[in-house]
């Protein structure tokens, strides 16, 4: 009794034996034709070379991109409301620079410019 097999899983099988191949294994190539995809160690034409990726190199001494969830809310936004948020950005870490400064010595009306800023951040939708 012969049972049909998905595509899909003969192809996923035919990659992790490609990935789990010995390491000095040459490059692979995955074909497409009229017939479906193969994958062979020689070069076809149109054919893709595949294999196991390079490792991935992290550089922390780079700052990170800007959050993704920052860019999405403001990716809604018109051009003077995304200018007012970046301004604002600036702003706020001024001042709270400038209230670290001064420590417990800080007064009310020292963090009001903070506290007002921050409410029309949040009304922006920064």
């Amino acid at each position: 009794m012969v049972r049909w097999i998905p595509r899909c899983l003969v192809a996923g099988l035919a990659l992790m034996a490609l990935a789990c191949g010995p390491a000095g294994a040459g490059p692979a190539y995955k074909c497409v034709t009229r017939s479906g995809v193969t994958y062979t160690e020689k070069p076809c034409p149109g054919g893709q070379e595949v294999g196991p990726a390079g490792r991935r190199k992290t550089d922390k001494s780079v700052a990170p991109p800007q959050d993704r969830a920052t860019l999405a809310r403001r990716a809604v936004l018109s051009a003077e409301q995304k200018q007012e948020c970046r301004a604002l950005d600036v702003s706020m870490r001024d001042q709270q620079a400038q209230l670290k400064a001064l420590g417990s010595g800080a007064t009310l009306q020292d963090e009001m410019p903070l506290v007002h800023n921050k409410k029309r951040y949040r009304e922006i939708g920064c």
